[in-house]
């Protein structure tokens, strides 16, 4: 499971803390980083291909017996077309949706009501609460690690209710993989909708909220928001076009180079 931050257990380190000590064994927030144009592309690709490269494996396991080639290959000789193969996709079915929402909710309880205790005797496992990555303003929240105590516990259950109690076969993932798969990549996107808006509109750490610098500095000066004229300011050359945009259409315009780093 995803970590998740623990409310009352960030804590905020200078910046000359962060620059010295922390960010070098901790890792610094992507912010931090330039990305090249290679880098970017890859990941646009990823965000775009991913979950059509997932689907094109399983529709070829699943219509084509494993053959990666045999759809290509249909369909440049008229053998099949997109639509063909599309029809005979598995949808999502209320099952598979009951089994995943199932499955998403015990992972959650389990990771948030059971602190991790591998890390006790598992040699070389780091768990338990740990720190984060150094935000921006400086914050470190703090994490429970505790995903591979989550998976013993899943499989051990699995395991039980299949092979001893017989409450599912074992079978029941198999059985309904394409529509979990539709599942799970539906929960994905919108989780990171999510997180996105988050960030955007309510982060965990109002510090952190880059695009707000210019309007919050004012507003503690009482000067108000930025005017007219510092939201047209062209952005220097190398910072974020992006967040330029965001912070401009929202009225508040980064005060400092380190708000419009991506």
């Amino acid at each position: 499971m995803a970590a998740k931050s623990q409310p009352n257990a960030s804590k905020t380190k200078s910046p000359a803390s962060v620059t010295n000590g922390r960010a070098v064994s901790q890792g610094q927030w992507g912010r931090a980083w330039e990305v090249d144009s290679f880098s970017l592309a890859s990941v646009i690709f990823l965000l775009l291909f991913a979950p059509v490269i997932v689907y094109y494996f399983i529709m070829a396991c699943d219509q084509y017996s494993c053959a990666l080639t045999a759809p290509v290959v249909d369909i440049a000789t008229g053998r099949a077309r997109l639509a063909d193969i599309w029809a005979k996709t598995p949808p999502v079915t209320k099952k598979a949706a009951q089994l995943y929402a199932l499955w998403v909710t015990f992972q959650v309880l389990l990771y948030t009501w059971l602190p991790d205790f591998c890390h006790k005797f598992v040699p070389g496992y780091v768990g338990g609460v740990q720190e984060g990555a150094v935000t921006p303003a400086g914050a470190v929240n703090k994490y429970e690690i505790n995903g591979l105590q989550a998976w013993l516990i899943t499989h051990l259950l699995w395991f039980t209710g299949a092979h001893l109690l017989s409450w599912f076969p074992p079978t029941i993932i198999f059985d309904n993989w394409i529509p979990l798969l539709w599942c799970a990549n539906i929960l994905g996107y919108a989780v990171s909708t999510f997180v996105m808006i988050k960030g955007y509109f309510f982060p965990t750490n109002a510090k952190d909220w880059t695009c707000s610098a210019a309007r919050t500095a004012a507003a503690s000066s009482g000067a108000g928001s930025p005017g007219p004229s510092s939201a047209r300011t062209r952005p220097p050359t190398g910072r974020s076009t992006t967040a330029s945009c965001w912070c401009r259409a929202s009225g508040a315009w980064p005060a400092t180079s380190t708000t419009l780093a991506t």
